[in-house]
């Protein structure tokens, strides 16, 4: 098949209904077939039932080549010194494209009959390919949703949006929360995980203007977050100990730019361990990470005046 997996596969002239080729070319096939490894950059992973042949094995293969090279390219297509509407442009045309490829998906299920039942190849391979391409529009949205004005979408919307599927099982695509951690063979002792940002600081008072400052002026937190909360949990000597989370009006360019400006009053406000809290979170449920709150880094915006007149102020 040429062009794109995602839009080969249900070509209605060309598609896998086309692919009549027996279980000895597809073995054939995977005895030289090289399975790309994760994209350092991606966010979640696929659950899928096991393929149980190798017809299935061979485009389950084929599909996470080109899922993973796709989650890979949004680096490129997102450079650190591109300007604000040069990443909103790519955000936009990656979004159409996705778009495209999920209702091109849609209708080849409605066409060809495809259902759930995994046994039969074709079905399996369609809705492998499906879940797939869902987890590349959330992992768009997850990784640079701020520079698009739409509305986000929740991993079981976007199956309903499309497919309309109300009974997307989202565990079939969740967070992916391996992470690689370097050991030293002469070590004896492990490090324990910090569970607090160590606020410099005696008087949080000042702190707490800044906030409320913030949430006036750019409505920061959402409404089910309140300025006190995140003081909490920013100056907590233990932040697992507390049962809320954060989550945020503003978007994920004002929110890194905040977290720069508070960083010289903690020790310990990086991004790794803003990130490892797992307590903040962006008004559509997506959880902030080191890489989206890394990518969302710039010089200008809209709300950068105001941020800076308002620390100004409290100094």
């Amino acid at each position: 098949m040429k062009g794109s997996i995602f839009s080969s596969l249900v070509s209605i002239t060309n598609g896998l209904h086309r692919d009549n080729r027996q279980e000895k070319d597809f073995k054939y096939l995977l005895s030289d077939f090289k399975l790309n490894q994760k994209a350092n950059n991606a966010v979640f992973k696929v659950n899928f039932k096991k393929h149980l042949n190798a017809k299935k094995e061979y485009y389950q293969k084929l599909i996470i080549n080109e899922t993973e090279n796709t989650v890979a390219s949004f680096v490129k297509e997102f450079p650190k010194n591109a300007t604000t509407p040069e990443n909103k442009y790519s955000y936009t045309i990656l979004l159409n494209k996705f778009d495209k490829y999920l209702n091109d998906i849609a209708t080849y299920i409605n066409k060809r009959g495809i259902t759930t039942d995994l046994n039969n190849d074709d079905n399996y391979i369609i809705n492998y390919l499906k879940v797939s391409v869902i987890r590349l529009y959330a992992e768009l949205q997850e990784q640079y949703g701020q520079f698009s004005e739409n509305t986000k979408f929740s991993i079981s919307e976007i199956a309903e949006k499309y497919f309309n599927d109300e009974t997307f099982d989202i565990s079939l695509i969740e967070k992916n929360t391996t992470k690689k951690v370097a050991t030293k063979t002469t070590s004896k002792h492990k490090s324990k995980p910090k569970t607090s940002f160590t606020f410099k600081g005696k008087d949080k008072s000042n702190l707490l203007k800044v906030l409320e400052q913030l949430q006036i002026k750019i409505d920061l937190l959402e409404n089910r977050t309140t300025t006190k909360q995140l003081l909490e949990i920013l100056t907590t000597d233990d932040f697992t100990s507390l049962d809320f989370n954060i989550y945020f009006e503003a978007n994920t360019t004002a929110i890194r730019y905040i977290f720069d400006k508070l960083k010289p009053q903690f020790k310990n406000l990086k991004l790794s361990e803003i990130e490892r809290s797992n307590k903040f979170y962006t008004k559509n449920d997506f959880e902030l990470t080191a890489q989206n709150l890394s990518s969302s880094k710039q010089y200008t915006f809209k709300e950068k005046e105001t941020i800076d007149n308002i620390f100004k102020q409290m100094q």
